[in-house]
């Protein structure tokens, strides 16, 4: 590719903006830490928040009008009537989306202007595969060893590693930590097709979303250098879940339709 294609492709990219999709449930002791380096990133066009009928939703609007003040009401708020779990709530968050791209990033953790420039210096953004970090710094405290995918620096996910690495715990957290870059239409699309029970599917929802983008012959690429910063604490441990009784069964079911697909 010559140098005039190759500044032309930057210049596209560089004009083109983005969504991030934040699913939201009592969280907002940590949620301003996650909107400061993204609303004043011009290419960010829109936060969407999308609360699961939290118990602290009025401090949720408190500081979503304070944050609009800054950046122009670029963060959108909406509410579920009723409270329908992380998975279907992830989901929903993705298709209030209005731009073609969107991070899908929890509301405890962090997207500093390094991430987003490392998006934006990728070759191109294509509709079949999810960008996902190639580690989770967690805070505080020492990161965990578990969360650092460097090994899977720079491969797609295709269905051969899916299954050889399925009992890796780095694996397993892999699949299961979301915080991807993506692309709205076709990832909606995709999940579409599912109609799970939500007191099983909240398990590993994360998880359940990855390995059922691959099922429909798409791609996971694990990017370099995209490192976003994943904040631990009591709640964001989905082993306090009453549904952790059926992640066994959940890994079993993923790990059978990926073996099975055609």
């Amino acid at each position: 590719m010559n140098n005039t294609m190759n500044n032309t492709m930057n210049n596209t990219m560089n004009n083109k903006k983005i969504s991030v999709a934040i699913p939201h449930y009592n969280n907002t002791m940590f949620i301003n830490d996650t909107l400061l380096p993204l609303i004043n990133d011009d290419r960010i066009g829109e936060i969407i928040i999308r609360d699961d009928k939290s118990n602290d939703f009025n401090k949720l609007i408190e500081i979503v009008d304070l944050n609009n003040k800054i950046c122009n009401n670029k963060i959108k708020l909406f509410q579920n009537i009723t409270n329908i779990g992380c998975y279907h709530n992830k989901l929903l968050s993705i298709n209030d989306c209005s731009y073609d791209w969107t991070i899908l990033l929890d509301s405890d953790n962090i997207y500093d202007k390094t991430c987003i420039d490392v998006i934006f210096n990728l070759p191109e953004w294509n509709t079949n595969i999810i960008y996902a970090p190639m580690w989770a710094n967690t805070f505080p405290g020492n990161s965990s060893p578990n969360l650092n995918y460097s090994i899977y620096t720079n491969q797609k996910i295709s269905k051969d590693i899916y299954l050889r690495e399925f009992n890796n715990i780095t694996f397993q957290c892999l699949i299961n930590t979301c915080n991807y870059f993506l692309p709205v239409k076709n990832y909606v699309n995709c999940m579409k097709k599912y109609n799970y029970e939500r007191c099983i599917i909240d398990s590993l929802d994360s998880a359940v979303l990855f390995s059922d983008w691959i099922l429909n012959k798409n791609n996971i690429f694990v990017v370099n250098n995209l490192i976003y910063k994943h904040r631990l604490h009591p709640n964001s441990n989905y082993n306090i879940s009453s549904s952790r009784k059926h992640e066994n069964n959940v890994k079993h079911m993923l790990f059978n339709k990926i073996y099975n697909m055609l």
